[in-house]
Order: structure tokens, then C-alpha cells, then sequence
């Protein structure tokens, strides 16, 4: 339960006892005035009576009319009050009652007897007699009033001290509860408040004191609350202070084993501290540094510069700072360093120190300077190497063409004496010329090949967007006779994506792909090619499928080098450059190829462009 459930329950134990005091206060006061009520009405009876015995003695010496007339209305007043049904039935009461109800009885008829005798002038005696009697009566009853006028003194008597004596029994009985609950309520304060503060101020002290302590959780309360508050925060002000602790560690143990040079700079550039390694660079002792102002150390020229920057970060237009300076080493020599330097700050933002990285740079600006050095060979050697492959390519046309025109010389005049000679060459003669004329064909569609590939991006074509399904139409009309020929079935994907390029070249890579699969076709079914794409992310994928012979696993890579042939002349005319065309086409638009087949069952070469 908590503290102010607790005492809001002690709140209403304390309002009921003292709602219970005050109707017990109320209710002695209610039989009080019971009580005396009672006594009232017996003395008002008293008194009343009294009257009318003294009425009666006036009838008695005068009887005028007008005493009469009072007697009868007291007469009957007093017989309504002994009437009265709401006198308690008391023995003691009746006693006095029942004799005072007798005379007071008797009263009326003497009185009338008496009224009569003196009305008629009856005898004198008889009249005396009469008042007499009457007289005696009124004695009687006078007799009984007084005895109950005692009865009342002594009743209102009783009803004083029982009320008195209950007043004070009702007292002591409250003062006793208020005594109990007042040091219920004292204990209650003492255990749930006092105690658990108490304890709470303890903790504090041996806190203040550096001793380690937890505030005691008396109850499941707020106190209790509070106090499991407190230890938490304990608990996280340790762990704080270990992570601090283990942060500071961590931070010596990287100040001091550094493989940079870093110190601690007070804001007018004193060396507030410094690690091995800066000594190291600069080759001065740690008392050398502590013992001097930064600038002693950098070089006249620079020292304008880093004032500057450093002006900068005080004046918070940088929270850091990192630029290149000179220092000057013990021994006279300079270095250049790379200074990396945040302020840091007290809570009113007023400057406390610099954190610097000092990095020995010097040998990375003597790298750059012969780096400079060497990018110059570079240019000059890149453009000697641009003069000579001009040189080259004109030289291959030049080479081209001169030894084309041999080839065409040989072959036309081998044509010629085979022309010539007509019948009269045998047929051993004949197939020696047939194989010149091969041979020249050969050689020169050899060099019309390596034409071709010489010429594979350096035809200083633009690369722009093309579309692949518009070169593979292209590609389809150039290959339409040799479809034609063989029959062959070319299906390709709708939606072929488009690449950055060159429009010629990849045209020839689609041709050369799709004519190699027509031409190697198996003997005994009509080929069957398919052009397909995939999305991989960040490249297409094209996929080039046929069902021809097929290559073995083993030659995978050699079918890529010039003027490898997997098959005999005989069979497929061809002269081993085409697919190596194909690799230098998708390596000059920054792509991969590669082959996946199997012998019999045809063959999927696979081309990947980026996107």
C-alpha cells in the first residue's frame, strides 16, 4: 500500500473516532435532556398543583366567582399534566402519583358540594364541614405535590450526575483512542516516513563520505519507489562512472600508443600534454614540449596561417579544423604535418583546450612531388604512345592493303594459268592450284580479320543509348540469307532493354553470336537460336542459346582467343577471330562474356553489359 493510501485510511480512522466522540457527546446529551425533561414535567406538576391548592384555599375564604372560575381552569390544567401518558411507568413514580391522582380526585366534588351549599344558604355547619373536608384535601394533595416536587429535585439530581458521569466516562475513553491513535499515527509517520529518510540521509552521508552504499527499500510505497529511484541512478552513475573511467583508459591508451602525434594545447598555445609519438616527429623531449608555446616550433612562413585557423575556432565559426603546416624538427630539419584540431568547451561554452592530430606528412609531399614528376613522364610517353598508334594503324592500312594486293595478284594469275592450261592440266596440277587459290582466299580474309579486330574501339565512334532490340534486327537482316540457307529459326525476347554504347560494334557482336550459332549447326536438325535478357541489378544479362555441336567444357576460354578453331577447315569455314571480336566488343563497353555448353546439345553464351 502506498504512503497515501496509508494515511488517507488513518485520515478517516481519525474523522470516524472523532464522529463516534461526537455522537457519543450528542447522544449523553439527548438522555440529559430526556431526563430532565422528565424532572420538568414532574416540577411544572408541582407547581402547578401548588396553584392550585392555593386557588382552592381562596375558594375556601372567599368563594367569589372569579376564584372559581381560575380554580376550575387550573383544576384542569393540573389533571392534563398527571394525565400525562408520557411519564415514565417508574415504581418510586407511582407511588407518589397514584395517592397524588386520589386526592387530587377528590378535589372536584367537595368543591362542587361546597359551590352548591353556599349557593342554596345551606346550613353553616354542613358548609364547614364541607370546607373543612375540602381543606384537608387540598392539605393532602399539597402533601403530595411536595413529596413530588422532591421526587423531580431528586430526579433532575440523578440525571446531572449521570450525564456528568457518562460525560466524563466518553472522555476518558476519547482521550485514551485519540492517546492510541496519536501514537499509532507517530509510529506509523516514524516507520513509513521518518525511518526510510532517515536511512536515505545515511546513504547520502556515506555517499558524501566515498563510501559505496544502497538506500534501504523498507516498503513497496513512494518512499520505497523513491528510494529504488535513487539506487537506480546509483547503479547508473557507477556504470556511468566506469564507462567514463574505462572511456579516460581507453583514451590515454590511445593517446599515448598512437601511431599519429596528438596533444593537448591550452587556447594561448601552450602544450598542456603530448604523446610519445610527437616527440618522436618533432624529436623533442615531453618536458621540451610542456615547457614551450607551439609557435616556437612551426616555421615563420606558416605560423600566420595557423593563427588564423585557430582564431577561427575560437571564435566558433569552426567546431574543428585540418590543414597543413611546417614544423621545425630539434634538429633543424622541416617536416611537413597535417593538423587536425577541435576546441573544447566548459557548460558556459567558454574555451577549455585543443585536442590536435599532428600526422608526419613529409614523405607523402616528397611521394607527391615525384608522383608530379612521374604523371609528366606519364603525358609525354602518353602522347608518344598516341603518335606511335596512329603511326601503327596507318602503318595496318598501309600493310593491308600492300599485302592484299600481292594475294589478289597471286590468285588472279594462278587463275590464269589454270585458264590457260585448260585440259592439259592433270589432276594432281589442278588441285596444287586449287589449293593457291584457298590459300590466297585464306590469307586474305586472315587479314581482312585482323583489320577488324584492330579496328574494335578505335573507330571513334560515340557511345549514346541503343536500343538492343533494334540492333538484333539489324543484325537479323545482315544474317537473312544465311537463315534463308540453312533454315534456321532466330526467336527473340520482346522488351530487349537498351544500353550505352556503340551502335556498329554492337551490331557486329549480335551478328557474330547469331551467325556462329547458324554455322555450327548439328548435321542432323535445323538450327534454332534465342536471343533472351535478365535483370540482375545492376547489369543485363543477355543470353545467346542454340542447339548446335556444342562445345567441350575444356575449351571454354580458348574459343575467345584469336584464331583458335575448334573444328577442321573442312567441315566449318571460318577463321577463328570471330568470337574473338566478340570479347574485345563487350570489354570496350565495360562488360563481361562467357560460354556455358554441352557437347551435342548446343550452346548459351552469356554477355553482361552494365547498366
Amino acid at each position: 500500500m502506498d504512503i497515501k493510501t496509508g494515511f488517507f485510511n488513518v485520515l478517516i480512522l481519525g474523522a470516524a473516532l472523532l464522529a463516534a466522540t461526537i455522537l457519543a457527546f450528542g447522544f449523553s446529551q439527548y438522555a440529559f435532556f430526556e431526563d430532565t425533561s422528565y424532572s420538568e414535567r414532574l416540577d411544572k406538576i408541582s407547581n402547578e398543583g401548588m396553584q392550585l391548592v392555593q386557588l382552592t384555599n381562596e375558594v375556601l375564604l372567599y368563594g367569589e366567582p372569579r376564584a372559581l372560575d381560575q380554580w376550575q381552569q387550573q383544576y384542569r390544567d393540573v389533571g392534563l399534566l398527571i394525565d400525562d401518558n408520557s411519564l415514565p411507568s417508574k415504581p418510586e413514580l407511582q407511588e407518589i402519583l397514584g395517592p397524588l391522582r386520589i386526592r387530587y380526585a377528590h378535589l372536584l366534588p367537595l368543591q362542587e358540594k361546597l359551590t352548591q351549599s353556599r349557593d342554596r344558604n345551606a346550613d353553616s355547619q354542613v358548609v364547614d364541614i364541607i370546607a373543612s373536608q375540602l381543606y384537608q384535601d387540598s392539605t393532602q394533595l399539597q402533601a403530595s405535590l411536595r413529596s413530588l416536587k422532591s421526587a423531580a429535585d431528586e430526579s433532575f439530581k440523578s440525571a446531572y450526575e449521570t450525564v456528568k458521569h457518562r460525560q466524563v466516562i466518553i472522555f476518558s475513553l476519547f482521550t485514551g483512542l485519540v492517546s492510541v491513535y496519536g501514537v499509532f499515527v507517530s509510529l506509523l509517520f516514524r516507520r513509513t516516513i521518518l525511518a526510510p529518510l532517515y536511512d536515505l540521509r545515511q546513504t547520502i552521508h556515506s555517499l558524501r563520505d566515498g563510501q559505496a552504499a544502497k538506500a534501504p527499500v523498507h516498503d513497496d510505497d513512494e518512499i520505497g519507489a523513491v528510494c529504488v529511484t535513487f539506487n537506480h541512478l546509483l547503479d547508473e552513475q557507477e556504470t556511468a562512472r566506469k564507462q567514463v573511467q574505462s572511456i579516460s583508459e581507453r583514451f590515454r591508451n590511445i593517446f599515448e600508443q598512437a601511431a599519429v602525434g596528438m596533444s593537448i594545447v591550452s587556447p594561448n598555445g601552450d602544450w598542456l600534454e603530448v604523446n610519445q609519438c610527437l616527440c618522436d616527429i618533432l624529436g623533442y623531449e615531453r618536458s621540451e614540449f610542456l615547457a614551450a608555446n607551439y609557435q616556437a616550433f612551426t616555421l615563420p612562413e606558416n605560423l600566420q596561417t595557423d593563427i588564423l585557423r585557430v582564431k577561427d575556432i575560437l571564435s566558433g565559426k569552426k567546431v574543428y579544423d585540418s590543414w597543413e603546416t611546417r614544423y621545425r624538427r630539434k634538429d633543424g630539419r622541416p617536416i611537413w604535418a597535417r593538423i587536425t584540431t577541435a576546441l573544447a568547451r566548459d557548460g558556459a561554452d567558454s574555451p577549455l583546450y585543443f585536442v590536435t592530430v599532428t600526422e608526419d606528412i613529409t614523405e607523402r609531399k616528397e611521394a607527391d612531388a615525384r608522383l608530379l614528376e612521374i604523371n609528366r613522364q606519364l603525358e609525354e610517353q602518353t602522347t608518344e604512345l598516341k603518335r606511335t598508334n596512329a603511326d601503327l594503324e596507318s602503318f595496318a592500312w598501309v600493310a593491308s592493303h600492300d599485302l592484299r594486293e600481292p594475294l589478289r595478284m597471286v590468285s588472279s594469275y594462278v587463275g590464269l594459268i589454270k585458264k590457260r592450261l585448260g585440259p592439259e592440266l592433270d589432276e594432281d596440277m589442278a588441285q596444287y592450284i586449287g589449293y593457291a587459290v584457298e590459300g590466297s582466299k585464306r590469307m586474305d580474309a586472315l587479314i581482312l580479320g585482323l583489320l577488324d579486330y584492330a579496328r574494335i574501339g578505335r573507330r571513334g565512334g560515340t557511345f549514346e543509348s541503343v536500343s538492343l532490340a533494334d540492333v538484333a534486327q539489324e543484325s537479323l537482316l545482315n544474317l537473312s540469307v544465311s537463315i534463308q540457307e540453312e533454315g534456321a529459326c532466330v526467336t527473340l525476347q520482346e522488351g530487349l532493354p537498351k544500353v550505352i554504347g556503340d551502335r556498329s560494334e554492337l551490331v557486329r557482336l549480335f551478328q557474330n553470336l547469331i551467325g556462329n550459332a547458324i554455322k555450327f549447326h548439328h548435321p542432323d536438325r535445323a538450327p534454332e537460336v534465342s536471343v533472351a535478357f535478365e535483370d540482375k541489378g545492376s547489369e543485363w544479362v543477355l543470353r545467346f542459346s542454340d542447339n548446335g555441336i556444342g562445345i567441350d567444357p575444356d575449351y571454354y576460354e580458348k574459343v575467345f582467343r584469336i584464331f583458335q578453331r575448334l573444328v577442321r577447315k573442312d567441315q566449318y569455314a571460318g577463321t577463328g577471330i570471330g568470337l574473338s571480336i566478340c570479347r574485345k566488343i563487350v570489354e570496350h563497353h565495360g562488360g563481361r562474356i562467357w560460354v556455358l555448353s554441352e557437347p551435342g546439345e548446343g550452346s548459351t553464351f552469356f554477355v553482361a553489359f552494365p547498366k
